[in-house]
């Protein structure tokens, strides 16, 4: 199938590359299919809505910018995404870039996208125990070297 894409133009698409958001994303319920797009030259992906074109967010492993990330799933949550193994989870975190300003561009570690890569089903998830922000910056800012100084 042909998906219209924010950044990348029409694409092609195999049923197998679409990822099911049974619930959607919080504040787009509706959007239930998107791709992830991952230019291999690039360290920041989309997650494109096949909906509607217009919904695409950038994205980035927490890994990236925090080594030291770290959380576990809930039982609920894991067998709601269908993972049996920890190799078939992909973890991302939605990048917020400020208009004008890329140097302020943070990501969302309090809320990472879980997918199961092997059966095609993600949820974006709240950790609100964890103590990790809402916004960090991808870029150092003088004081905040880890995560533990951002919480």
């Amino acid at each position: 199938m042909k998906v219209k894409t924010k950044f990348f133009g029409e694409v092609e698409v195999t049923a197998e590359e679409i990822i099911h958001f049974p619930e959607g994303l919080p504040g787009f319920e509706t959007e239930k299919e998107f791709v992830h797009f991952q230019p291999e030259d690039s360290v920041f992906g989309c997650l494109q809505s096949c909906q509607h074109p217009e919904t695409a967010f950038i994205v980035l492993s927490p890994f990236k910018v925090c080594p030291d990330y770290d959380f576990e799933l809930d039982e609920e949550k894991r067998e709601a995404l269908a993972i049996k193994k920890r190799e078939e989870v992909l973890v991302l975190t939605i990048v917020t870039i400020p208009p004008g300003k890329p140097e302020e561009a943070t990501v969302n570690l309090y809320a990472p996208v879980v997918i199961n890569t092997t059966v095609k089903k993600g949820m974006q998830v709240i950790l609100s125990e964890s103590g990790y922000p809402v916004r960090f910056y991808i870029w150092k800012k003088e004081g905040a070297t880890s995560v533990a100084a951002a919480k």
